[in-house]
């Protein structure tokens, strides 16, 4: 992977959970970090309902190999450009460990 794909910058939220002052258990996301990864898009599904028709637009997200990547909770989102994406899948290209692939979709 050369560096100049990496033009985009994604933040990387994981689910973690913390007490609050009454004791009780709260769940939120915390930062992983922000990582330089290459972006495409592609449409993908469009699904038709009585008056409206909505259109699913999949992401293609290329991000050099780190570890925690490759181990993210199924509950992890991204943030990229201003737009929350769901992880739909995460694989090591090639089992070489240099880098990784998201496929993702736009959350709502």
């Amino acid at each position: 992977m050369r560096a100049g794909k990496l033009n985009n910058k994604a933040e990387i939220f994981i689910p973690a959970t913390a007490q609050n002052s009454f004791g009780e258990v709260e769940s939120t996301f915390v930062c992983l970090g922000v990582f330089a990864c290459s972006a495409t898009t592609k449409p993908r599904r469009e699904s038709t309902t009585d008056e409206s028709s909505v259109s699913k637009t999949e992401f293609d997200l290329r991000f050099r190999y780190y570890a925690a990547l490759a181990s993210l909770p199924r509950s992890a989102y991204i943030i990229l450009n201003g737009l929350t994406l769901e992880i739909n899948s995460v694989a090591n290209v090639q089992l070489n460990n240099r880098e990784i692939q998201m496929i993702c979709e736009e959350r709502s």
